[in-house]
């Protein structure tokens, strides 16, 4: 994600928490007011996101490469491809990076590029089909590694297949290969048809299309036998058949646009992620077929009316897409979540569907199903402590807000339970309470807590501040998620004022949405999670979570908890933790800014966990992968897209020991400049084998990218001759 510069000046320094009084928590809230205001701002603008960032950096697969220029002439691919198989003869171990003068004519066979080849195109020097064209594709990628097509620029350089019964780019048995910036048009059997080893759990070892526009194709692009796909910032236009088809297991398809296609997306992916893509009409949106299984579908965006989606396989996720879309489930299809989407069209109480409606600060509907099958029951308000209306005697003097006493809302909703047992009991609060009860406000199954903005829980234990932790004592909160049913969180802010141990305790259970509120001030933890039951999805989303006396969002021995779009500053460890035990946990698009330790944490011998899009500043480290303690291995995860600056570094890796390792882990087009030590650490000698593709990194204060552990790299650059 474009990193906001103008959130910079909001750097909290977490040190001086330790010193504040217990009302603290008050102006600490009062000064994150404004910039709650510019975070949500900048949470809007996002349908026109693009993540990808032309890579820079001081090498393109190490620092002890050899580079050979090849200047290919414009003409046929044939004469192209003598110069090219004689200079590979010539440099066997070089990088090749083939520059043609023009455009290339293909006729009977297709350009050949082989492992360690940059074919760098142009406006003016692409791949035609030639009029007697017989080749089965323009670009033929055999059984090769670390291979690019792209344009060097300025704009894209274009593939024509001219109507043909051609592939635009085939590839076969390929591993890290990059295509960027390419306009490829009018190849009736497939744009890019890509196929990867049988490695298809391995991670390091991934592709990536991006910045390229298809059009006029039979399929744009198919994706299949590879983990970690990146599929970012592509328009795909006008396909007779699929725009994309991909089966990769923790792929990434964001920022792009679909429109005019047979069929926009059809994913067999295991745990992948399609979000923030625009969808105009085509005759099928997006099929998960019932292959697939895990995948997030988050914060995708309509430009037309009565799309339509299909849901196979098992555990798919759909959370707060905008779509005006028909939804129909196929038979046999396990636990499709659907949560707080808005214009999908579909049965509630359809087979293997759990559906989840509940009204927010932003979106405080008044549908009557909220769950299926339940009905709805909204609690009269229950006011909190107000300011007192300004007189001509009192507008110069400090009227003290008298707080109510959490326990009434407590009667009340147990009063509503017993009175509506099969009702969603919708909670409205709006003012100023007190929680002197250390288990803290236990929120029922089946329960949405809306509270207005400015509407504040503050704990008061009467108890020291910060009190240390003890393993058999009990655990403290604000506010407790039920263990069963349905449960949501919107708005207001829940202080734990140093004294409870969590503003929310979510580590219960129950199918949960947390929604645009402030967790501000836990003794330990902004957000616990740990041991949850991993049949239920937590989503927590646009909160602020600042002001934590340990991390501020904690992902541990749990499964699927996702951190979207969050604020997390000036916690005493990490923004976000993702901890041994977490599983298919992601991190995407929060602003982690001013937390003691790291921004997003990746630790303990955890796998297969996402973190994409995030915007990391003033940490001590923006994105840090370890593993210190657990026996096992550290990966592989997928680290894309992530903006690390001023940090005491951007990028951290390595293991503790032998046995306890951080090997194999995807990093793709990170941007990490103007840290005060390195950009990227790429490991040490218990981090082995772990893959830096499109890295952006320049402007650090000692190394832009320090290599050591046996890392991967391929950047797509083109060096100083």
């Amino acid at each position: 994600m474009k990193s906001a510069s103008s959130l910079d000046m909001f750097n909290f320094n977490s040190s001086q928490n330790h010193n504040l009084p217990m009302s603290s928590s008050i102006s600490l809230s009062t000064s994150f007011v404004f910039l709650a205001l510019c975070f949500q701002a900048l949470l809007a603008a996002h349908s026109a996101e693009q993540f990808f960032t032309p890579p820079e950096a001081p090498f393109i697969t190490g620092p002890k490469e050899e580079i050979h220029r090849v200047s290919l002439p414009a003409g046929t691919a044939d004469a192209a491809q003598a110069l090219i198989d004689a200079a590979r003869k010539d440099k066997p171990e070089a990088v090749l990076v083939l520059e043609p003068a023009g455009n290339l004519e293909v006729g009977i066979t297709p350009l050949r590029l082989g492992s360690k080849m940059c074919l760098q195109l142009s406006s003016s020097a692409g791949l035609t089909a030639g009029a007697n064209c017989s080749a089965p594709s323009l670009i033929s990628i055999e059984k090769a590694e670390l291979v690019s097509v792209s344009s060097k620029g300025p704009g894209s350089a274009t593939l024509d297949g001219g109507s043909k019964a051609v592939n635009g780019i085939q590839i076969t048995e390929g591993s890290r290969i990059n295509i960027d910036q390419l306009n490829i048009l009018r190849c009736a059997k497939t744009g890019i048809d890509y196929r990867g080893t049988t490695n298809v759990t391995s991670l390091n070892e991934a592709a990536s299309v991006t910045r390229c526009h298809f059009e006029k194709n039979g399929n744009a692009l198919k994706v299949d036998q590879s983990g970690g796909f990146q599929c970012l910032d592509n328009v795909f236009k006008e396909q007779t058949e699929t725009a994309l088809s991909i089966n990769s297991l923790n792929s990434m398809v964001a920022g792009n646009t679909f429109s005019g296609n047979k069929t926009d997306i059809q994913t067999s992916s295991d745990r992948g992620i399609i979000t923030r893509n625009r969808f105009g009409k085509s005759e099928l949106t997006l099929e998960l077929t019932l292959a697939s299984k895990g995948n997030l579908i988050s914060e995708n965006r309509g430009t037309a009316k009565d799309l339509t989606i299909s849901i196979g396989g098992e555990t798919q996720q759909l959370f707060h897409n905008k779509l005006s879309a028909s939804v129909k489930l196929a038979p046999g299809t396990k636990d499709a979540f659907l949560i707080a989407n808005e214009n999908l069209q579909v049965d509630p109480a359809a087979p293997g569907l759990k559906f989840f409606d509940p009204p927010t600060l932003s979106r405080p509907h008044t549908n009557s199903v909220i769950v299926a099958g339940l009905g709805r029951f909204d609690l009269p308000l229950i006011p909190g402590g107000k300011q007192a209306p300004s007189t001509p005697e009192t507008k110069n003097k400090h009227s003290k807000i008298i707080p109510v006493d959490l326990s009434l809302v407590e009667t009340e909703i147990a009063k509503a339970q017993t009175e509506h047992p099969k009702d969603v009991l919708v909670i409205r609060l709006d003012g100023e309470y007190i929680c002197k009860n250390p288990k803290g406000l236990e929120l029922p199954p089946n329960s949405c807590l809306l509270m207005a903005a400015d509407a504040r829980i503050l704990s008061d234990l009467s108890i020291p501040l910060e009190p240390p932790w003890v393993r058999a004592d009990p655990l403290t909160q604000v506010v407790l998620l039920p263990k069963t049913g349905f449960c949501s969180v919107s708005g207001g802010k829940l202080d734990a004022n140093r004294q409870a141990h969590f503003p929310i305790n979510a580590n219960t259970g129950s199918i949960a949405l947390i929604e645009s509120t402030s967790l501000i001030a836990g003794a330990r933890e902004g957000l616990n999670t740990k041991a949850r039951p991993d049949t239920d999805p937590l989503f927590i989303y646009r909160c602020n979570v600042y002001g934590n006396n340990s991390r501020g969002i904690w992902s541990h021995v749990a499964t699927r908890v996702h951190s979207i779009a969050n604020f997390c500053s000036g916690n005493s460890k990490d923004g976000i933790d993702l901890d041994a035990g977490a599983i298919d946990c992601t991190a995407l698009f929060n602003v982690c800014n001013a937390n003691r330790r790291h921004g997003v944490f990746i630790e303990e011998a955890i796998k297969n966990n996402i973190v994409f899009g995030n915007d990391l500043h003033g940490n001590d480290t923006g994105v840090h992968v370890w593993n210190e303690e657990v026996k096992g291995n550290t990966g592989p995860n997928l680290i894309s897209a992530n903006q690390c600056s001023g940090n005491r570094r951007g990028i951290g890796l390595g293991g503790r020991a032998d046995d306890k390792t951080a090997q194999g882990n995807f990093f793709f087009n990170n941007v990490c400049t103007d840290n005060r030590q390195d950009g990227i650490l790429t490991g040490n000698s218990k981090s082995k084998e772990n893959y830096f593709s499109q890295s952006v990194a320049f402007g650090n204060g000692k190394e832009n990218i320090g290599v050591s552990g046996s890392p991967f790299f391929f950047n797509t650059v083109i060096p100083t001759p």
